[in-house]
C-alpha cells in the first residue's frame, strides 16, 4: 500500500462477491512514526475538513468509512465505507415456513375430508367391495361342502372299519363280541316306527312279538302273526336265537367286501336322529338272500354301532324249526315227504311183502351197543362232531349243513361219529350229554327211523330209563339205522 503526504493510505479496491462492482475503500492513516506527539484527548474539538472526514463516495455509492472501532480513546476512527451486507440469523424463516406447511396440512385434510371420493373412485371401491364378498361367500359355501362331505365320511368309514370285526365274531361262534355291537335300544326304535307306518312289518318273525298260526285241524299254516314290535330285550334275545342257529358254523361265510364298498351310503332316520353308515353284506356255502349288517352312527360320528339285521331268509328259516309241519310215515307212498329211497307200502293191504307181520318186535335182533369207529372227513361234517364232543348244541345251520351234504357216504359217516359219542356218554352215564346227541340223531336222521320208532325210543329222557338195559336201547336202535342206512 502507499501513503500519500499527509500520511493517509491509498485507497484499496475489492471486487464485491454479491453483485460484482467494484468497491474502493477509503484511505486509512498510516502509522504514527516513532516519537510523534500523540493526538489531542477524547472529546477535543473535531478537525474540519478533509480530516474529519473520508474522502467522497467512490463510484457505486460507497459511503465514507465511519469512526474506526478499537481506536485510541477519545479519537475517532474512520470505518470502511463499503463492503458485503451485513448477514442476519434464519431463525425467523424457519420458524415461518414450519408454522406456514403445519396450516397448509391442515388445509389439505380438511378440504379431503369434507370434499369425499370422487363418483369413479367410489364404483372402484363398490366393485372391489362386491368381489371381496362373492369371494367370501365361494369360500363360506366351500367350507359348508367340504363340513358336510366330512359328516358324510366320517361315519361310512368307521361303518366300513367294523366289518371284519363282526365277519370274526360270526366265524368264531362269538355271540357276547357281536352282542355288544348292536344298539339295542336304536334297533327296537326303528322297527317301532316300522311298523306303526306299515301293518306289513307285522308279519315279520325277526321284528315282531307273535307266534305261528295253525289251522283247523291244528296244522301249522306257515303264516306269522305278529303283534307289536319287540322291545330292547326281547329284539337282543329273537335277533341272538337266529343269528346263532343260521349263522354259526357255517362253512365259507365271510364279508363280501367288494359288494359292500361298490353299496352306497346308508341312510337312517330313527326318531328325530338320522343315521349315516353302510350296510355289510354277509356270505356263506349255500346261502340264499341278502343278509345286511346295517351299521351306522349319527351324523357326523364315529361311533357306529349295528342298527339292524335284514334277512330275506329270516321268515323261511324260523319257519323250518318252529312251524314245521309233522311228517306222517314216510313209507306211505301217499306221503308228499315221503323218503323216495324208502319202498313204497300199502298199510291197507296185509298181503305187501313190506309190511311187517303183526308178531314183529322191531328191537328182537337190536344190535349190541358198541362204537362204530366211523368217522367223516368233511371239514363242515368233523366242526359238527367236535362242537357235539364239546359239549355244545349244533345250531339250525350245522344241522343243515348235514342233510345237504351231497355225499351218502359222508352223511352215514357222521351218523356214526355221533353214535359213537352217544355210546361214550351211555357208558359214563352222562344224561345231559346222551340227551344233546340222541336229540342232534333224531332232527337230522328222523326220517330213516321204522316207523314205530317215535322220538320216545330214539331221544333220552333226562329222567333216564328204569333199567341199565333200558338205558342201553336208543343207542342200540341208533346203530340199527346205522347198519340199514344205504350209502348206494
Amino acid at each position: 500500500m502507499q501513503y500519500d503526504g499527509s500520511g493517509l493510505q491509498a485507497g484499496v479496491q475489492f471486487q464485491c462477491t454479491q453483485c460484482g462492482s467494484m468497491v474502493q475503500v477509503g484511505a486509512a492513516r498510516a502509522p504514527k512514526a516513532a516519537g510523534a506527539k500523540p493526538r489531542a484527548a477524547a472529546g477535543g474539538p473535531k478537525r474540519a475538513g478533509a480530516a474529519t472526514r473520508g474522502p467522497a463516495r467512490a463510484a457505486g455509492g460507497a459511503r465514507p468509512a465511519g469512526p474506526a472501532r478499537g481506536g485510541q480513546q477519545g479519537g475517532q476512527q474512520e470505518r470502511p465505507g463499503y463492503g458485503p451486507p451485513r448477514k442476519s440469523g434464519n431463525a425467523g424463516l424457519f420458524v415461518g415456513l414450519g408454522v406456514g406447511a403445519v396450516v397448509l396440512v391442515l388445509i389439505i385434510v380438511v378440504v379431503v375430508s369434507t370434499s369425499g371420493p370422487t363418483p369413479e373412485d367410489k364404483s372402484a371401491e363398490d366393485r372391489k367391495a362386491k368381489a371381496q364378498a362373492q369371494r367370501d361367500e365361494i369360500e363360506r359355501k366351500n367350507a359348508e361342502i367340504r363340513a358336510q362331505a366330512e359328516a358324510l365320511e366320517k361315519p361310512q368309514k368307521a361303518a366300513l372299519a367294523m366289518a371284519p370285526s363282526i365277519e370274526s365274531a360270526l366265524k368264531n361262534g362269538d355271540a357276547a363280541a357281536l352282542e355288544a355291537m348292536f344298539d339295542w335300544q336304536s334297533y327296537a326304535r326303528y322297527n317301532a316306527d316300522l311298523v306303526a307306518g306299515n301293518s306289513d312289518f307285522l308279519y315279520s318273525t325277526l321284528i315282531t312279538v307273535g307266534s305261528w298260526a295253525k289251522n283247523e285241524e291244528g296244522a301249522f299254516t306257515g303264516i306269522w302273526e305278529g303283534k307289536a314290535a319287540h322291545g330292547a330285550d326281547g329284539l337282543r334275545e329273537r335277533v341272538m336265537y337266529y343269528i346263532k342257529e343260521f349263522y354259526f358254523g357255517q362253512q365259507e361265510l365271510a364279508w363280501d367286501q367288494p359288494r359292500t364298498e361298490a353299496g352306497d351310503a346308508m341312510k337312517m332316520q330313527i326318531g328325530s336322529t338320522e343315521y349315516i353308515g353302510r350296510k355289510i353284506f354277509i356270505a356263506y356255502k349255500g346261502s340264499s338272500g341278502e343278509k345286511e349288517f346295517w351299521v351306522g352312527a349319527p351324523r357326523g360320528s364315529d361311533a357306529v354301532k349295528i342298527l339292524n339285521l335284514f334277512d330275506k331268509s329270516a321268515t323261511k328259516n324260523l319257519q323250518g324249526i318252529e312251524a314245521k309241519r309233522e311228517k306222517a310215515d314216510d313209507r306211505n307212498p301217499q306221503n308228499p315227504d315221503r323218503d323216495p329211497r324208502n319202498p313204497e307200502r300199502d298199510p291197507t293191504d296185509p298181503t305187501d311183502p313190506t309190511m311187517p307181520p303183526d308178531d314183529f318186535d322191531p328191537d328182537a335182533n337190536l344190535p349190541v351197543m358198541a362204537k362204530t369207529g366211523a368217522m367223516p372227513t368233511s371239514p363242515a361234517l368233523v366242526n359238527a362232531v367236535n362242537e357235539l364232543a364239546r359239549e355244545k348244541d349244533l345250531n339250525t345251520a350245522r344241522m343243515n349243513q348235514i342233510r345237504e351234504e351231497p355225499s351218502a357216504e359222508q352223511k352215514k359217516a357222521t351218523m356214526g361219529a355221533f353214535i359213537d359219542l352217544l355210546v361214550d356218554a351211555q357208558k359214563a352215564g352222562d344224561r345231559a350229554a346222551k340227551l344233546r346227541l340222541s336229540k342232534a340223531l333224531w332232527a337230522i336222521w328222523r326220517p330213516f327211523c321204522p316207523a314205530d320208532w317215535g322220538e320216545a325210543q330214539m331221544v333220552y329222557s333226562i329222567e333216564g330209563f328204569s333199567s341199565q338195559n333200558a338205558e342201553e336201547m336208543p343207542v342200540r336202535r341208533w346203530l340199527q339205522v346205522y347198519a340199514e342206512y344205504k350209502t348206494d
